[in-house]
C-alpha cells in the first residue's frame, strides 16, 4: 500500500514538473517590438497631437473672425478625417496598445455621444457646450474653476 502511494506521488510530481517545464516552451510568444515600429508610433502619435493642435487653432481663428464658417467646417473635416487615418494607422502598428497620453484622449459628448476633440468648446455634432477652454494652454476647464490644472493659469469667472 505505501509503495502505491509513493509511486502515485512520484508520477504526480512527474507530471506538474513536466508540465512546468513544456508549457513555457510550446506557448506562443510576443513578438518584440522593432525600433522601426517604435520609431514609427512615436511619429504617428506626434502628428496627431500637431492635427489635434491645428484643430484648436482654427477653432480660435474662426471666434476671432479670422475665419469664415464653410472654410472652418472644411478645415475641421480635413483634419479630423487625418486624425482618423492616423489613429487607424496606430491600430494597426503591432504592440502598440497604450493608453492615449497628455490629454490626446477623445472623450464623449454628454447629449449625442459623438467624439470630442481635447480643447473644443461645443460638440460639432450637436452643438452643446462641452467645456470651457483655458485661455493660456488651450486645455478644457470646468466652467467653477478658478485654475487651469494644466497650466496654472487664473481664470476669470
Amino acid at each position: 500500500m505505501d509503495t502505491l502511494l509513493a509511486t502515485a506521488a512520484l508520477f504526480l510530481i512527474f507530471l506538474f514538473a513536466t508540465y512546468y517545464v513544456l508549457v513555457p516552451l510550446l506557448s506562443v510568444k510576443e513578438k518584440p517590438v522593432s525600433e522601426d515600429e517604435a520609431d514609427r508610433t512615436i511619429a504617428l502619435e506626434l502628428r496627431k497631437v500637431n492635427l489635434f493642435k491645428q484643430i484648436r487653432e482654427a477653432e480660435f481663428e474662426r471666434e476671432m473672425g479670422l475665419i469664415n464658417e464653410e472654410d472652418f467646417d472644411r478645415t475641421k473635416t480635413d483634419l479630423l478625417a487625418e486624425v482618423a487615418e492616423v489613429m487607424h494607422e496606430l491600430d494597426s502598428v503591432p504592440g502598440n496598445h497604450n493608453p492615449p497620453e497628455n490629454g490626446t484622449a477623445i472623450s464623449d459628448c454628454p447629449s449625442c455621444g459623438a467624439p470630442i476633440v481635447p480643447g473644443t468648446r461645443y460638440c460639432s455634432n450637436c452643438g452643446t457646450a462641452v467645456g470651457d477652454v483655458c485661455p493660456g494652454c488651450g486645455a478644457t476647464v470646468s466652467s467653477g474653476d478658478r485654475f487651469c490644472a494644466s497650466c496654472g493659469r487664473g481664470l476669470l469667472n
